[in-house]
């Protein structure tokens, strides 16, 4: 059997990449023209051959992807995370069909980003769902679903890289399964669930009075690093949360502080700021315009005790 990639993650995708190059099973891959300078690049490392690569032009990718498919021969085709609606007519143009690696339960996690929500969300697990694919997004015939365990504190960039090996370690039970569909559910059977789109300013925005600290640092986490963080603002700046881990400090006793106020700042340890529930947040490292600064390195610039962070409505 021969597999097509077709992806817009390196992350998530090349380790299979590298398996089916490996076990010459890899008929090609395609990836968006818009992402070819992120994704080239390590596809000629690990030995895909520039003539097995198809760029796909948003414009004209439909043609594209068919006279690629027919040139390759591929029985079957594997998506990880492409942006554009794949058409029937590719759906039903090889043999055995397309298959999306969809990096979140379904139907629970419908939707672009599932990594996102899974971790803002603090479930206990994240899961891989392997379907064939359909016209509908994020339905089909389930092929298999996996389930890797979520360490405390990591953030997007690390789940995606351990749930790329996870994907490729299911490569022998892919393989196999793939042509007798064997499936372990159907979205047909399920209850209708909610899609989760990508995140967009608002979901990014921490709300001090609203989340708990857990809240805010499972955010700060899923928008590390795609969406550049989780976004407050201080002294009418705007600011990028990168890296907060849960704190403890005694306060004096009766004084409460409002969320967002740095209750601590030295040198050493950087910012405590105050979450609700008498909870406490380090801020571990930002970005803002003026560059990637530590806790510490915000204290030496002049931010102090007592200061606030702080949304625009």
């Amino acid at each position: 059997m021969k597999v097509a990639v077709i992806c817009n993650s390196d992350s998530l995708a090349f380790p299979a990449v590298n398996q089916l190059h490996v076990q010459q099973v890899l008929a090609g891959v395609a990836v968006p023209l818009r992402s070819s300078r992120q994704l080239l690049g390590p596809l000629l490392s690990i030995g895909v051959s520039r003539d097995r690569v198809q760029l796909l032009d948003k414009k004209g990718w439909c043609t594209q992807m068919g006279d690629w498919l027919s040139r390759i021969s591929a029985d079957a085709v594997w998506v990880f995370g492409f942006p554009w609606l794949i058409p029937a007519s590719l759906l039903n143009s090889v043999s055995l069909g397309f298959f999306n690696f969809h990096f979140g339960e379904l139907p629970k996690y419908k939707g672009a980003d599932p990594i996102f929500w899974q971790l803002r969300n603090n479930e206990a697990v994240a899961t891989l769902t392997v379907h064939k694919m359909t016209e509908d997004i994020d339905a089909g015939p389930v092929v298999l679903q996996k389930q890797l365990p979520q360490i405390k504190g990591e953030n997007y960039g690390l789940l995606c890289q351990r749930l790329g090996f996870m994907a490729a370690e299911l490569l022998p039970q892919l393989l196999g399964n793939v042509k007798p569909f064997e499936t372990v559910l159907t979205d047909e059977t399920a209850e209708p669930t909610a899609y989760f789109k990508k995140p967009g300013s608002e979901e990014l925005k921490i709300k001090w009075h609203e989340q708990s600290a857990d809240e805010i640092e499972c955010l700060v986490n899923a928008a590390n690093p795609k969406y550049d963080g989780a976004t407050t603002w201080i002294r009418n700046a705007e600011v990028r949360i990168l890296e907060a881990s849960p704190a403890e400090i005694q306060l004096q006793e009766g004084f409460k502080p409002e969320p967002g106020t740095i209750v601590y700042a030295d040198a050493v340890y950087g910012l405590i700021v105050a979450c609700r529930e008498s909870r406490f947040l380090k801020i571990n490292m930002v970005h803002m315009r003026e560059g990637y600064f530590s806790g510490s390195k915000l204290f030496s610039m002049g931010i102090k005790a007592g200061e606030k962070f702080f949304n625009l409505n």
